[in-house]
């Protein structure tokens, strides 16, 4: 079982990642995920990952619901 603290880190992680994913999706036209990753100082797997986590963390929090 998680802590009360790991449990806040991980959603603030997760909205902070969260963030990123949708400034990712609102680019400038013409930039490429490669070179939005470099501005951001992130490689594209650790984009992907993050995008990932959050979609599993979406899929979590529905199931709990049902």
């Amino acid at each position: 079982m998680k802590t009360k603290a790991k449990l806040v880190a991980e959603s603030v992680r997760l909205k902070q990642w969260s963030q990123q994913i949708r400034e990712c999706q609102n680019c400038p036209v013409g930039l490429t995920k490669n070179d939005w990753c470099w501005l951001q100082g992130i490689t594209k797997a650790n984009h992907y990952y993050r995008l990932r986590r959050g979609r599993q963390a979406v899929l979590n929090y529905t199931a709990e619901e049902n």
